[in-house]
């Protein structure tokens, strides 16, 4: 899968990008303005072109992983996840019981606002899928408990925090950069989880993929329109 990290406040842009082809949209909470409300709009111009929609909470937070998912999300994205403890406190609010703990309430947009039946949604809404975030040192040391466990179905490596925390700020092909995201890029493949990462060149996609990426977030919607308008500036 490929797509692409949205700052947008537009859900028209969104949907605009939804026929688009790719395959979804993060919107992010983490290092961005978006607010929950404008987040379940855009959760609903996904779906005019079929894409699937993942928001990025701020923070590995018990309530703001349930509130993204009431939005009728399809995935949510916990970044900064550093010890198999904070592991497993998002998917404990990621997942009612048994498999978690996630505030219940079936008046939801994800609930249909209480149209669905209950036993109906809280079964279907386990099924939504869960990203975790690793990228600093200790991550990578905790790396083997916590792909032991269920609950989560990506991991998701990110570059630029990870270069950060081996002193290489911002330097996401230094060499030791490099050499962290393979070692963790095995670690994961080895246990039938999906990888991802982010990558902002044309040539890392292919580079990606090749190493065994599955999901793969391309950039931000606003610096693609914005690089679109000085390629266009360019021709004058």
């Amino acid at each position: 899968m490929v797509g692409i990290f949205s700052k947008t406040i537009d859900s028209n842009l969104v949907e605009a990008i939804s026929y688009s082809g790719l395959d979804f949209m993060i919107f992010d909470q983490e290092h961005g303005t978006v607010d929950l409300t404008t987040i379940q709009n855009h959760v609903r111009a996904t779906k005019m072109g079929g894409m699937t929609s993942v928001i990025r909470v701020a923070e590995n937070n018990h309530n703001k992983i349930g509130s993204a998912f009431d939005t009728g999300a399809d995935m949510v994205q916990v970044p900064n996840i550093s010890s198999v403890e904070q592991a497993k406190q998002a998917i404990e609010a990621a997942k009612f019981y048994p498999k978690g703990n996630r505030g219940v309430c079936c008046y939801v947009k994800a609930a249909n606002f209480g149209t669905t039946e209950k036993s109906t949604y809280l079964t279907n809404a386990n099924t939504k899928q869960l990203i975790l975030q690793v990228e600093g040192k200790d991550g990578m040391n905790s790396i083997d408990s916590i792909l032991e466990l269920d609950g989560f179905d990506i991991l998701f490596i990110g570059p630029y925090d990870l270069s950060q925390s081996l002193g290489y700020p911002g330097q996401v092909d230094h060499p030791e950069v490099v050499k962290a995201i393979e070692v963790l890029a095995k670690k994961v493949k080895a246990t039938g989880k999906i990888l991802g990462t982010f990558v902002d060149s044309f040539d890392k996609i292919k580079l990606f993929k090749e190493k065994g990426f599955r999901y793969i977030a391309f950039s931000v919607d606003l610096n693609l329109f914005a690089g679109l308008c000085k390629s266009i500036k360019k021709e004058f």
